[in-house]
């Protein structure tokens, strides 16, 4: 039993590391901090300020996804576009 919790322990550590690494924090031009998620080449803006979840290929993807809500559609500060 011991195994299986310490088998479980190891996999979630690994996937929170993963998820912690592909999370990177630029700076942009008006000198604040953006925490980028993803590498789309665009992003939405996530409810915490200075956070951008970008997964999307195009902004009328993520635009349309999120249709129904406020939450605003961005370019990722990474990819140059």
């Amino acid at each position: 039993m011991k195994t299986k919790t310490l088998t479980r322990m190891a996999i979630l550590t690994a996937l929170i590391c993963g998820v912690l690494a592909n999370a990177r924090a630029d700076d942009t031009s008006q000198g604040t901090f953006v925490y980028v998620a993803g590498k789309g080449k665009y992003c939405k803006e996530t409810v915490v300020s200075g956070y951008l979840d970008c997964f999307y290929a195009s902004l009328d993807a993520c635009q349309k996804h999120y249709k129904s809500t406020n939450i605003r559609c961005v370019a990722n500060p990474n990819s140059g576009t």
